[in-house]
């Protein structure tokens, strides 16, 4: 079993903290001397930061003009503006009544803001960049006391909450953070979240006047696939798929035909396209199914195996917790598989499949190099794969075609595990 190493006690911490910023400054003071200004300064300053980390480079930076008399007040910036690669990383911090949720530059490994969030919240992005939200829970005592359920919206550049809507007397599901047990409407009006008690419903927000508006009756089914702004699929027990159409005031609900066998059992975190309409299914063995979701029905496609009999012989199955994703422009799925006893299917993976989602043929087997809980690739034409550690409390960043690990972003919470991201490119 491996152990956490053992944290630096807090006084030392400190004091190396000190140590390091007056080292910092005394070299910056150091270079405005003449017996600084005789050495190749230019030369020594570019050696000497090109393997900082950016913090490094920042706090050097922030020492020099100490040292130059310059004004130390602190400036809070604007983000730039969101992208296809810009990442959130939600932190539900193993059932904390507390959250954190890290918005990242997946470019540089940047962290470049955060937000934070109650008990068990959900995190949603609209496609085209807009905002970034969170439907959330807190507790009048903390842990205990009265609930307030609430949908958080957040302006993309500032960070600053531009809607704060109270859901009263409709209480959204507090499970383990699944994707899509909530979900934007394609035009970005509503947002829809599911309610388990005291009986199956799916809530919706609505976003343009910034309200509550209303619950709709639904039947025993779960996960949210929204095809149009009044129409959303629902998978059900029966292995159906719920179309719910909750156009002029009414809840209208059909059935699909039934799409996987009853032993043919789903893993939790489906991948879905909201711009193509793509629902990606795997099972716990790696059979992968598809459904291609409109407003007036659903097509599905032949299944096909990700993995090689030879490969689920030798144990290899999925794993993980956000374990699949898809890439529209190039049609391919990627899913997180490594070897592993039955039933383990929550547990970190070290490779992932690259598909044809076309053809069901792999395009490649690729070595993370990490125990990987969760991944999502950006939605660009050349993307990146990314990879979050729930263990390391880290996320990797990858070339999504060769594999490269090309950079990392740690200290991300306690427990993170879901990637969100925009899908912006045309």
């Amino acid at each position: 079993m491996a152990y956490p190493p053992k944290s630096t006690p807090k006084y030392l911490t400190l004091i190396g903290a000190g140590v390091t910023c007056s080292v910092l400054a005394l070299g910056a003071a150091w270079a405005q001397t003449d017996e600084g200004a005789d050495a190749p300064a230019e030369t020594a300053e570019a050696a000497e930061t090109a393997d900082m980390t950016e913090g490094q480079r920042a706090a050097a930076e922030a020492a020099a003009q100490l040292a130059a008399g310059e004004a130390d007040e602190p400036v809070i910036l604007n983000a730039p503006e969101p992208d296809t690669r810009r990442v959130y990383i939600q932190d539900p911090a193993h059932f904390a009544a507390v959250t954190q949720q890290f918005v990242i530059d997946g470019d540089t490994g940047r962290v470049i803001g955060m937000t934070d969030g109650g008990f068990l919240p959900h995190p949603v992005a609209a496609e085209d960049g807009s905002f970034f939200a969170q439907a959330s829970t807190v507790f009048e005592r903390i842990a205990r006391g009265k609930r307030t359920d609430y949908v958080e919206v957040f302006d993309p550049v500032t960070f600053l909450p531009i809607a704060d809507i109270e859901l009263p007397d409709a209480p959204r599901f507090l499970v383990g953070t699944y994707q899509w047990m909530n979900a934007l409407t394609p035009d970005n009006k509503n947002l829809l979240f599911y309610q388990f008690s005291p009986a199956p419903a799916v809530g919706v927000v609505d976003l343009e006047n910034q309200q509550f508006d209303r619950m709709l009756d639904v039947p025993d089914c779960y996960h949210i696939f929204p095809a149009s702004p009044t129409v959303f699929y629902m998978n059900c027990r029966d292995g159906s798929l719920a179309r719910v159409d909750f156009a002029d005031g009414e809840t209208d609900v059909t059935n699909t035909e039934v799409f996987h066998a009853e032993n043919e059992l789903l893993i939790n975190h489906p991948a879905f396209s909201l711009r193509a309409g793509r629902l990606v299914w795997p099972t716990y063995t790696g059979k992968i199914f598809q459904a291609d979701l409109t407003e007036d029905a659903a097509s599905f496609r032949e299944p096909f195996e990700a993995l090689t009999e030879q490969e689920r012989a030798d144990g290899w199955r999925p794993g993980g917790w956000q374990q699949t994703a898809y890439h529209r422009p190039s049609d391919r799925i990627f899913l997180l598989v490594d070897q592993r006893d039955e039933w383990r299917h929550k547990t970190a993976s070290r490779f992932v499949v690259v598909i044809d989602a076309a053809t069901g043929e792999r395009i490649a087997k690729l070595e993370m190099g990490h125990e990987i809980d969760s991944i999502n690739v950006s939605q660009d034409a050349e993307p990146l794969l990314y990879g979050l550690s729930a263990g390391d409390k880290t996320l990797y960043i990858y070339d999504a075609e060769s594999g490269e690990e090309l950079r990392s972003v740690d200290q991300l919470g306690h427990g993170p595990q879901i990637i969100t991201t925009h899908d912006m490119d045309a």
